[in-house]
């Protein structure tokens, strides 16, 4: 049986006992405050990072990791394994993607880098699948085409409390965060197949936007009828509401057991706290 090394991204925002007891790379990208970089999941934690946000004059930015940090790990890991298989946050949303795959072109090995189209839980969720397959015995080729089947199957929409974070970090037209802000639009956004993030509709009030988002899921899980579900709530520091909204999807979907996930310090620099999301996969 070969030996794969699996590698991905912080925004994975997978637990520590997790990554540490299968043998994960994870290579971390940074939040900028000002001139001091911290690295997320390194030296800066989640609840940190919430607490300082409502404290810093100027929003924060956020840094892909260099491509030599992924040749040190390419390198290190072909040293000992058959294959590497790196999955990675969209590169329609950072330039993490494209960082790793001009490292595993100046690595001598068989790497395979996969753009998730996504982020977060979905990452997440593909890392463990991953690593259930690779200690199952499957072949690289067979985690790579599980990996592809679940990004083509996946869904996953988006209500923000604020168009500031997304403004600022230039996820979204200055006029779109304009009307936001004046007309308290509640837009549900999400990431299109190419894994961008775009704005879909624009409703009117937060309720209107959930019960949206329940709907375009329902019509969704329609055309996968029959497939086995896996969602999660995705939340940024508004703990109480994802568990209501988590409540609200058992009783909607009696056949789905929603997951909780918090999006950390990365990913939370871009859409700021108060976020709810559900992101899904079929099959």
């Amino acid at each position: 049986m070969s030996k794969i090394a699996l590698v991905t991204d912080s925004t994975a925002y997978l637990p520590d006992e997790f990554v540490q007891q299968h043998e994960i790379t994870v290579v971390p990208l940074s939040v900028n405050f000002g001139s001091v970089t911290r690295r997320e999941g390194v030296d800066l934690g989640t609840r940190e990072f919430f607490d300082m946000l409502p404290t810093v004059k100027e929003l924060p930015s956020t840094s892909q990791p260099a491509v030599g940090e992924f040749v040190q790990a390419f390198e290190r890991l072909t040293a000992s394994h058959d294959s590497v298989i790196g999955m990675f946050l969209s590169a329609g949303l950072s330039g993490t993607y494209n960082a790793a795959l001009t490292a595993a072109n100046m690595v001598d090995g068989d790497i395979t880098i996969i753009d998730s189209r996504l982020t977060s839980h979905f990452l997440a969720s593909m890392v463990r699948e991953a690593v259930a397959m690779r200690d199952a015995g499957n072949s690289k080729e067979e985690i790579v085409a599980r990996m592809q089947h679940m990004i083509e199957n996946r869904g996953a929409y988006f209500i923000v409390d604020s168009l500031e974070h997304l403004h600022r970090g230039g996820r979204i037209s200055g006029v779109s965060a304009l009307v936001g802000s004046l007309l308290q639009v509640k837009p549900i956004l999400y990431v299109t197949p190419e894994g961008k993030l775009d704005a879909l509709e624009k409703v009117r009030t937060r309720k209107k936007a959930l019960d949206r988002v329940l709907e375009l899921f329902r019509e969704d899980k329609a055309k996968h009828a029959g497939q086995p579900i896996r969602l999660a709530v995705v939340y940024t520091n508004n703990l109480d509401d994802a568990k209501e909204f988590q409540g609200r999807i058992r009783q909607e979907f009696p056949d789905v057991e929603p997951d909780l996930s918090e999006l950390g310090p990365v990913i939370g620099t871009h859409v700021g706290p108060g976020i709810l999301a559900i992101v899904y996969y079929f099959g």
